[in-house]
Protein backbone atom coordinates (compact mmCIF):
# COMPACT_ATOMS: atom_id res chain seq x y z
CA UNK A 1 0.00 0.00 0.00
CA UNK A 2 1.62 3.38 -0.54
CA UNK A 3 0.96 5.79 2.29
CA UNK A 4 1.49 9.70 3.17
CA UNK A 5 2.74 10.66 5.92
CA UNK A 6 2.94 14.25 6.72
CA UNK A 7 5.10 15.77 9.38
CA UNK A 8 7.10 12.11 8.57
CA UNK A 9 10.71 13.60 9.48
CA UNK A 10 9.47 14.21 13.00
CA UNK A 11 9.71 12.35 16.05
CA UNK A 12 6.25 10.58 15.95
CA UNK A 13 6.23 10.65 11.73
CA UNK A 14 9.65 9.06 11.43
CA UNK A 15 8.58 6.32 13.50
CA UNK A 16 5.46 5.71 11.31
CA UNK A 17 7.56 5.77 8.56
CA UNK A 18 9.95 3.12 9.67
CA UNK A 19 6.70 0.88 11.20
CA UNK A 20 4.81 1.34 7.85
CA UNK A 21 8.21 0.19 5.82
CA UNK A 22 8.99 -2.53 7.93
CA UNK A 23 6.02 -3.85 6.83
CA UNK A 24 6.25 -3.75 3.08
CA UNK A 25 4.52 -0.62 2.48
CA UNK A 26 5.41 2.13 -0.08
CA UNK A 27 5.74 5.71 1.96
CA UNK A 28 5.37 9.27 0.47
CA UNK A 29 6.69 11.67 3.56
CA UNK A 30 5.76 15.53 3.31
CA UNK A 31 8.10 17.73 5.89
CA UNK A 32 8.87 21.55 5.62
CA UNK A 33 11.75 21.38 7.90
CA UNK A 34 11.39 24.46 10.07
CA UNK A 35 12.60 25.14 13.56
CA UNK A 36 10.04 24.25 15.29
CA UNK A 37 11.46 20.97 15.48
CA UNK A 38 15.09 20.79 15.68
CA UNK A 39 16.15 20.62 11.14
CA UNK A 40 18.80 18.90 12.43
CA UNK A 41 17.37 15.97 14.09
CA UNK A 42 15.18 15.92 11.55
CA UNK A 43 17.57 15.22 8.82
CA UNK A 44 18.86 12.03 10.88
CA UNK A 45 15.39 10.63 11.41
CA UNK A 46 14.87 10.51 7.53
CA UNK A 47 18.66 9.45 6.74
CA UNK A 48 17.79 6.26 7.97
CA UNK A 49 14.80 5.84 5.29
CA UNK A 50 17.46 7.75 2.11
CA UNK A 51 18.31 4.20 0.52
CA UNK A 52 15.10 2.87 0.82
CA UNK A 53 13.07 2.42 -2.33
CA UNK A 54 9.52 2.37 -1.08
CA UNK A 55 10.55 5.78 0.37
CA UNK A 56 10.25 9.11 -1.21
CA UNK A 57 10.75 12.29 0.64
CA UNK A 58 9.46 15.81 -0.10
CA UNK A 59 10.27 18.96 1.30
CA UNK A 60 7.70 21.34 1.50
CA UNK A 61 4.01 21.35 2.84
CA UNK A 62 0.90 19.50 1.98
CA UNK A 63 -0.31 23.33 0.66
CA UNK A 64 2.42 23.44 -2.01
Amino acid sequence: MKILVTGGAGFIGSNVTRKLLERGDSVVCVDEFNDYYSPKIKELNVAQFEKDLNYKLYRGTITD
